[in-house]
């Protein structure tokens, strides 16, 4: 009777256990954010999964940047900013879609960004062309890598 009690213990425990979110749980994960210019009909988003692998490398699963409808013709970009435990910055090329009203975006597939730097932290960042010449922007919730 006790090795069945013990058994049923530790089985909830461990599950319990299984549960609870780990450090790496909460670094890694998908990262949006999204413009709806004031007087704009449409907008723009962007989105990734943040994947840390290491203290120098992290890698942005299925990049993707999407025009939202309805269709406004104006330009969506995306890039991704990065801080080093140094404190320096540095930020990708800008990705844009160029697809129109395309109910999926430009998916870029994997970004991978890593160097001799740790990497502390990153988030996207996206923009939409208002009015010629101005730009609004948006930042994902900012992600920590576990691992520095």
């Amino acid at each position: 009777m006790k090795t069945r009690i013990l058994g049923a213990v530790l089985g909830i425990a461990a599950l319990s256990g299984l549960l609870v979110p780990s450090p790496a749980q909460a670094k890694d994960g998908v990262s949006t954010a999204r413009v709806n210019p004031a007087g704009a009909h449409g907008g723009g988003s962007v989105r990734a999964t943040v994947d840390f692998v290491n203290r120098k490398k992290v890698v942005f699963r299925n990049f993707t940047v999407r025009d939202i409808c309805p269709g406004d013709n104006l330009p969506v970009r995306a890039r991704i900013w990065w801080k080093h435990t140094d404190g320096t910055t540095g930020y990708s090329a800008w990705k844009w879609d160029r697809n129109g009203c395309s109910d999926k975006g430009t998916n870029f597939g994997n970004v991978t960004r890593s160097g001799s730097k740790s990497i502390s932290k990153v988030y996207l960042q996206v923009a939409v062309n208002f009015r010629p010449g101005q730009w609004v922007y948006d930042i994902s919730p900012i992600r920590d890598n576990q691992y520095t």
